[in-house]
Formats: C-alpha cells, structure tokens, sequence
C-alpha cells in the first residue's frame, strides 16, 4: 500500500524506503504539500471551525487546531504568541485601556495665516469712466493709488493689516469691490484673533464712510463715500483644522472625548487622561481612565490610606479607622458586660422577691389551712410569671383576709399607752 504513494520529485528515494519508514517521514511532515494540496481537513477545537486550509479559532484559544488556551484580548486586539497586538487606540496587556494621545504630527500648522475680508464702498466725488475697467490704464492706477493710500490711512492701527486688493470698479459714482488683506503669524487663537480684527475693520470703515462725505458738492478730502453703501461681504480664513483630523482619528465612538491642544505651537489630540495639559483630569492620588462612558478615576489603596473622591482627593488614613473601629466594638463589649450583670442580678432579685412572698403566702398557715385571723394570696398560683419571675403587683393585689374562724364575741384587749416622763 505504501509503494503505491507518490511524492512528486523524491518519488525514486520513497519507493526504496521500507512501509514503516515511510509512515514516519509522513506522520513527520514530509507530506504536509500533498495533504495540502488534497486539504484533508482536520479536526478544531475548543469552537473552532475549518476555512479549508486552517483551523479558525475563537477569541481565547490558538494553535493548529486550536487545542491551547490564550489570552483574551480586548477591543480587538489579537494574541501573536507572546503578547496582545492591539488596535491603534488601544493599549495595556490586554489592550483594555483607550490611548490617552492620538498622533497627528503629520499636521503640521502653517508659518503664517491670513485672511481677507470682503467690503464694498461707494465713492462720490469719482466719476466712473469706461478706463477704470481697464487695470493697466493710467486712470485706473491712479485711482487704485488714491483709494489705497486711504485705506492705508483708515486700518492703520490694526497690526494685521497687509494691504488692500481692488478686485472690481462699477458706476453708480465709483463702487469699489475690494479685499482688506490681513495676515499673521500663526498662533492657536488665530481665528479669534482675526475675527477681532475683522470687527475693528467693520467699525473703523463705518466710521470714516458717515465723517468723509461731500458737502454742498464739495469733498474736502481725497475721497468722499456714500453714508449708506460701505457694506462687509465676506470673511475668508485660512483653514487649519486638526480638531478634525482628531475627531476622525479617534473614530466614532470616541471623537466626543478627543480635542486639540496646542504646546509649543504644535497640535496636540488628547483626551483629558493625558497628563500634562491645561485640560488635564487630575486624579490626586489615582489614575485616569478613559471609558465608553467619559474619562474616569480610579483611586489607589497604599498601605497607610485609602483614597475616594470624583477625583481622588479625599485622604482616608487607615489607622484611624483601625481606631474608631477597635473603640466602637471596646464600647460595645463594656455595654453587652454591664447588660449581663444586669440581666443577672435581675434573675436574682426576682428569686429573692419570690422567696419572700412564697414565705409570705405560707405565714400563720397551721396544717395546710388558713389560721384565723390571717391573710391569703389566692391569686399566687394564677399570676405567676414564668422563667422565674413574679409580678408583685398582681401578688400584692390578690391577698385577700381569712375571717372565717374569727370569733366576733370575743373581746380584744389593748393595753393603754403609758406616759412617760423624765427629768433632765
């Protein structure tokens, strides 16, 4: 049976070999490419299923037939044999914690930024002519100087400003279309900043279009506008958003938790378990974890104290626990002592109390009868409380005088109290 198996280019050697020998060099691997190429399956473990060339195991198990137990790892992390390959916003030996700092040093912010705010004006003392159309005509370039000389005049006092770009001339007097040109090193706040100064723009062309107006036909200044049309159009910024890049690199799931925070000028996209930032989570004395749920505090537990608090920052010290506990169960001992002396010497003054009263109930009574004359308890056997204890109330209440032998004819004699007197 075994000379009829054929091993492609060492079929002269396999046919020599004896049928044992043959058997081994197969259960050593030597025909792993011809089981391959027949994808004789085999059996997985442990849930594993069979893609026709491996075993597929599931999250926990690993091996060729998924016979070894391996470490779960998290958040779609996988096992490579000796540890937990995790995903690129996991991390941990089980790739159970969320990254503190995404990377997004590819972003690089510009040098400079600028901006360009949009702005009409109307000038009345120009009239338009068919050469202003023309930007290379003597006409237009020495209106073009004109009116850049007064902006020049007007944004003076604003440090971004870089000039004033014409873009079109129409009739109407001359209505200038044009561009204030605002540029500035770059700086986290620059979008603030530039809508700052694009306010102080608006405010400082209104102001000067309501002063510099033609009176009785007369402009007493190189241009004179109209009150009524100065209008801002439009504000255009540099765009350089890596809040975005941040939000898109921390996926779906956690893009609400992610922001940009700049250090040296440099973005940075953190969550508020990245330590050293303005925005930084300060656990105290814990640590920062960021969830599905938000960032969250662990606190830790030392050997001296525990720690609790949203922020662990209340300080227990175990010692004075310890303290309060032992004094607690101290009192608690000396009371449940003095309760039991109590509850003793009550047991015995009951015996005693109930000793009196049996003598009591026995007192002057001559051969199991009442003696003349006497009292009797005719209640003593009824009230008797149990587990040895009496109620003398009810005892006392039930005495009741034994007259029946009580001779009325016989006379009682009291001896009349002497007075006595002494000398001192």
């Amino acid at each position: 049976m075994f000379q009829q198996i054929k091993m492609s280019h060492k079929h002269s050697q396999w046919q020599k070999l004896p049928g044992q020998a043959l058997l081994k060099q197969a259960l050593k691997g030597q025909c792993h490419a011809y089981s391959q190429a027949w994808r004789i399956p085999v059996p997985c473990y442990n849930g594993g299923t069979w893609n026709g060339k491996v075993c597929e195991c599931l999250p926990g198990f690993g091996g060729d037939q998924c016979q070894h137990k391996t470490p779960i790892c998290q958040n779609g992390g996988r096992w490579d044999g000796t540890k937990c390959v995790c995903t690129s916003l996991y991390q941990g030996p089980r790739c159970e914690d969320v990254i503190t700092s995404i990377d997004i040093s590819d972003i690089k912010p510009p040098e400079d930024v600028s901006a360009q705010v949009e702005l009409s004006v109307t000038v009345t003392n120009k009239e338009f002519t068919e050469e202003l159309n023309n930007r290379s005509s003597t006409a237009f370039l020495d209106f073009e100087k004109t009116f850049t000389q007064e902006m020049d005049k007007v944004y003076s006092g604003i440090p971004a400003y870089a000039g004033v770009n014409i873009t079109e001339l129409s009739p109407g007097s001359v209505v200038v279309q044009h561009d204030i040109i605002l540029q500035a090193k770059f700086s986290p706040e620059y979008k603030e900043e530039f809508k700052k100064f694009t306010q102080e723009i608006e405010k400082k062309i209104m102001n000067v279009t309501q002063q510099q107006i033609m009176r009785n036909n007369t402009c007493t200044t190189q241009l004179c506008f109209n009150t009524t049309a100065t209008e801002v159009k439009n504000v255009s910024i540099t765009q350089y958003n890596p809040e975005e890049v941040c939000r898109e690199r921390a996926g779906k799931d956690l893009a609400k938790y992610f922001f940009v925070e700049y250090k040296d000028l440099q973005p940075n996209c953190i969550n508020r378990c990245m330590p050293g930032f303005k925005a930084s989570m300060d656990c105290h004395f814990g640590t920062c974890k960021l969830e599905r749920s938000g960032p969250k505090c662990y606190c830790l537990n030392t050997n001296t104290d525990w720690y609790s608090g949203e922020t662990c920052e209340v300080s227990t010290k175990k010692s004075l626990v310890y303290g309060l506990v032992g004094a607690a169960g101290a009192v608690v001992l000396v009371a449940l002592v003095i309760l039991l002396v109590f509850v003793f010497r009550s047991k015995r003054e009951v015996k005693r109390q109930k000793a009196k009263v049996t003598e009591l109930y026995n007192w002057h009574e001559e051969d199991g009868g009442p003696a003349p004359g006497t009292f009797q308890n005719i209640g003593f056997d009824i009230y008797e409380e149990p587990n040895n204890s009496i109620n003398l109330d009810s005892i006392y209440s039930n005495f009741q005088p034994s007259l029946d032998h009580i001779d009325s004819k016989t006379k009682i004699k009291i001896r009349r109290p002497e007075v006595m007197m002494e000398s001192f």
